[in-house]
């Protein structure tokens, strides 16, 4: 006697079987999708970063290159300017702050190396009527960067190392003298834009908010016990081949 299955248990025992079958699909090389790979060689995932930007293509700017930044003169009368230099690979290495022509404060990054990771750091203070200059020795335990930024995420990179006085002519410093210190720096992209740098139209820019520990400032208070004063988060603006070209009331008037 023939038996009919009806459809309903035909299609019951083609799932199972389908279920109970174990199927694999071996690709020999990359996955790719309109011509670009999601999926390498090796099996990892590629992400699509089109959309994230590289912070360090505008902190740097063309080598050797000297930017000067002004400020409107205050209610003092007192004009002020600040230069960044760069070296031969672009990375910034001086900074000097000038109130009407005097330089009052400098610091300069040099010896730096990798193995380990370290540089000479010298601060000049030419506040009032003296100035002092001291050289410390910096190495790291960890010196980090930015990550791949997106627009409107807040990124943080942190320095953790020990300064050693190397020379100084300020009475408040020995030579010898070891500190252990720790910064961070916070930014998130608001957007990206362009900068009016004398008839220069500089196109590819981008403005952030930023703040920084060092930005902090700590005072004692009646009781003796100590509170942190917060700076609110500063607007900066960053242009790739010429680096930080605004920020508070300075503004980028000069690139050589």
């Amino acid at each position: 006697m023939t038996k009919l299955f009806s459809l309903s248990a035909i299609a019951l025992l083609t799932s199972l079987s389908t279920v109970a079958t174990a199927a694999s699909l071996d690709v020999h090389g990359d996955i790719k999708i309109n011509g670009k790979t999601v999926i390498d060689a090796k099996g990892n995932v590629i992400q699509d970063q089109s959309h994230l930007i590289n912070i360090d293509d505008y902190t740097n700017a063309a080598p050797n290159r000297v930017v000067t930044l002004t400020a409107p003169t205050d209610e003092n009368g007192i004009s002020k300017a600040y230069k960044i230099y760069y070296d031969e690979t672009g990375r910034e290495y001086k900074e000097d702050d000038f109130y009407n022509d005097k330089l009052v404060w400098s610091i300069k990054w040099e010896e730096r190396t990798t193995t380990p990771l370290a540089h000479k750091r010298t601060v000049t203070n030419g506040w009032g009527d003296t100035t002092t200059t001291t050289s410390y020795k910096d190495e790291f335990t960890t010196s980090s960067s930015y990550p791949l930024a997106q627009i409107g995420v807040t990124m943080t990179r942190a320095d953790i190392y020990t300064s050693e006085v190397l020379a100084t002519d300020d009475p408040k410093s020995s030579v010898g003298e070891i500190t252990n210190s720790s910064d961070y720096q916070k930014l998130t992209i608001v957007d990206e834009t362009s900068f009016k740098l004398g008839d220069t139209t500089i196109e590819e820019c981008i403005i952030v908010t930023y703040n920084a520990s060092w930005r902090n400032d700590t005072i004692k208070l009646e009781d003796g016990s100590s509170k942190t004063l917060l700076l609110k988060n500063e607007f900066r603006t960053f242009c790739k081949g010429y680096g930080l070209v605004q920020f508070g009331d300075y503004k980028a008037t000069s690139a050589e």
